[in-house]
């Protein structure tokens, strides 16, 4: 059986975004483990001793059961640079505690930060958050992500981004990028596309 992996950001004590962590969770749980009841996240947290201060990943390893939370303090490292990568069969679509593939994958980044995976021609996600561009001070992502994040998830709904096919060549169509993922909101730094290494 396969353990899946949940990452959500506290802050000062407080959680964020547990609505679309409990939705992941619930779907990863019914569609891969059979399970049909659904559990509430909020209320499960307020039984695990937490920090109070700071900024902490809180890392979940679940399958039908529990197996292991931890609070990891975060820094956020900057990221400068992307270079492509390109794997047509990689699938992501669940969140997954084996990353085997995406590291092998970043292991290719050569002189740049991260990698930005490109899947049949399609614009995917970084090694561990979603990409959005902008474009005359519009916002958009590609709906060929790999993981459908819980942060991407929250700006579609709020309207903040839009959803768009983007392939690789429409990259330097756009002006800049910002890579978000559960800790890094959508007031992480902003990156001209230049810095995208083909």
């Amino acid at each position: 059986m396969s353990q899946f992996i949940e990452s959500i950001k506290l802050l000062d004590g407080e959680y964020k975004n547990l609505f679309y962590h409990e939705h992941r969770m619930n779907h990863t749980l019914k569609m891969l483990c059979g399970v049909t009841e659904t559990f509430d996240l909020e209320e499960w947290l307020i039984h695990i001793d937490s920090p109070k201060n700071g900024l902490y990943k809180c890392r979940i390893v679940y399958d039908e059961e529990w197996r292991e939370v931890e609070f990891l303090e975060y820094e956020y490292k900057p990221i400068k640079s992307l270079r492509i990568v390109e794997h047509d069969r990689i699938s992501y679509e669940f969140k997954y505690l084996d990353r085997k593939r995406i590291n092998q994958l970043f292991d290719l980044r050569k002189d740049c930060d991260d990698i930005l995976i490109v899947k049949r021609g399609l614009v995917t996600d970084s090694s561990y958050a979603n990409i959005v561009f902008k474009k005359d001070k519009t916002w958009f992502t590609p709906w060929s992500a790999l993981l459908k994040g819980t942060m991407r998830a929250k700006l579609l709904q709020m309207n903040e981004i839009q959803e768009e096919e983007i392939r690789a060549e429409d990259i330097k169509t756009f002006e800049s990028f910002k890579l978000i993922n559960a800790l890094v909101e959508f007031d992480a730094p902003e990156i001209d596309v230049s810095s995208i290494v083909y």
